[in-house]
């Protein structure tokens, strides 16, 4: 099995780590994590996104001219889409871009993602993450002691408010928790910091 060297606080060496090769170390398809990623994107689209048809638009209640005899093109409305000023035809219209991808992949595609950032030697695995108050300085003076720079992603496998509220004022910095590591973030940041415990957890939920 792969192991991966622990620190501490001061980046001092503090043991290793087994983890599991089925997670850590396994055959990537580039292929399913743009899979992911893009299944990632579009179930957080808003599609917010809405114009108005003809019936929509204020106005273009009355028939601007006779059917018959004026030598014009026959009309219903000033608001048709053809018309300055009308509806918009098949214009965009509130929907919901998620769409369902299969839990198998979703948990290929992370194993794929980590083992990304265990090869390029990105994941950085403290014995603790607890802090001692819910301080930016205290997530700040730890990742300085890690010489981490660019963007991070701290992964926490318990519910810690303290580390979230803590490092949500650091550029680049993002807490993840529980269950809600995804590939996208993986991808995004340029490291991964974990504790022993969660990166522990994780080999055993993804295996």
């Amino acid at each position: 099995m792969p192991t991966i060297p622990v620190r501490d606080r001061e980046n001092n060496p503090a043991g290793e780590v087994e983890v599991t090769a089925s997670v850590f170390d396994r055959n990537v398809k580039r292929t399913l994590l743009h899979e992911a990623v893009v299944h990632y994107q579009a179930s957080r689209r808003q599609g917010t996104h809405k114009t108005k048809t003809r019936a929509e638009v204020s106005g273009g209640g009355r028939k601007p001219w006779r059917q018959k005899g004026t030598g014009r093109a026959r009309v219903g409305s000033t608001r048709n889409p053809i018309w300055r000023k009308g509806g918009v035809a098949f214009g965009p219209q509130p929907r919901n871009y998620g769409y369902r991808l299969g839990s198998k992949k979703q948990r290929h595609a992370l194993q794929m993602a980590l083992t990304v950032k265990q090869r390029d030697q990105q994941i950085v695995v403290v014995d603790t993450l607890q802090i001692k108050a819910p301080k930016t300085k205290e997530v700040a003076k730890m990742l300085a002691g890690l010489d981490l720079e660019g963007k991070v992603l701290i992964y926490d496998s318990s519910a810690n408010e303290d580390l979230v509220q803590a490092a949500r004022n650091i550029p680049g910095v993002s807490v993840s928790q529980g269950f809600g590591l995804s590939v996208y973030d993986l991808l995004l940041h340029d490291w991964l910091l974990i504790s022993r415990e969660g990166i522990e957890r994780l080999g055993e939920v993804l295996q």
